[in-house]
């Protein structure tokens, strides 16, 4: 599983970062940190991810690999 992380600039705005697992985007943050912490739960260490509808897109992509 080969987590990448880019940062896109949008349209007038500021930069987004996008998460792509094996080239097919995941999720897109505003922040590095929160990139961060999404990779890290990816990766199987305990991150609090208090989004619930995110939580449960990685944690079927968590539990994939």
């Amino acid at each position: 599983m080969k987590i990448t992380q880019t940062r896109v600039k949008q349209y007038n705005s500021t930069y987004k970062t996008v998460i792509a697992i094996d080239g097919v985007p995941v999720c897109i943050t505003r922040s590095n940190k929160r990139a961060s912490d999404i990779i890290s739960y990816l990766s199987g260490y305990e991150v609090e991810i208090n989004d619930g509808k995110l939580k449960k897109q990685l944690d079927k992509i968590r539990d994939k690999k």
